[in-house]
């Protein structure tokens, strides 16, 4: 049994246009600023856009009694991910091309500058006042874990005159996945990468969850 409460769901972007001219013009430097007045009715494209569960926080494999509850209240941060944006060309402002990234996608996303009271650009240490719970439906060794919803794509910034920036971001979304794996059990087939990565390190080798 594999559960995942208030899971993601993982999508993968086909590449699309967005106008670039409602952010307003770029910050600091000449360079920037008149690129921004050129391109005031320039257009985003962005390719490469995938999403995927990585896991953060997890516990090793625990033996639970059937009943028992199992609770991701004592996760461990084992992995960290900050927002970042690689650029060629004119630099734009990190949370403005993560803005339409966002609109790209319809999805709110760390770094944009509006989607988090606490935009820090970073996964953090799991939040213990936050946590998922459920019941041991058989006796056996359990994983628990958190993930968020990456989010990297490709973009490019383009005038009438060509592509006058282009670049990476790395980002995700608001939401995240909580995540409870029984070791002797097989996955599911929609289990998540975040799941299944809590599987191949919390899980004993040979266990039924790590196939």
């Amino acid at each position: 049994m594999t559960t995942a409460v208030a899971a993601v769901a993982i999508m993968a972007g086909a590449a699309g246009c967005t106008s670039g001219g409602s952010y307003g013009a770029a910050r600091g430097g000449t360079q920037q600023l008149t690129a921004a007045k050129a391109c005031a009715d320039a257009t985003y494209t962005w390719l490469n856009v995938s999403r995927r569960s990585a896991l953060t926080d997890m516990t090793p494999g625990t033996h639970y009694d059937k009943g028992d509850k199992v609770s991701t209240r004592d996760v461990k941060e084992i992995a960290r991910y900050t927002v970042s944006v690689r650029t060629r060309g004119t630099e734009l402002p990190e949370k403005r091309l993560i803005r339409d990234l966002g609109r790209h996608l319809k999805l709110g996303l760390a770094g944009d500058g509006v989607t988090r009271a606490d935009d820090s650009g970073r996964t953090t240490k799991y939040d213990r006042g936050a946590y998922g719970e459920q019941t041991a439906e058989a006796s056996g060794r359990y994983v628990t874990g958190r993930a968020v919803d990456l989010v990297e794509g490709d973009y490019r910034y383009a005038c009438k005159g060509g592509t006058v920036s282009s670049g990476h971001v790395v980002t995700w979304t608001d939401s995240y996945e909580v995540i409870a794996v029984a070791c002797g059990e097989k996955p599911d087939k929609e289990a998540s990468e975040g799941e299944r990565e809590a599987a191949r390190l919390g899980c004993r080798e040979g266990d039924p969850a790590r196939a």
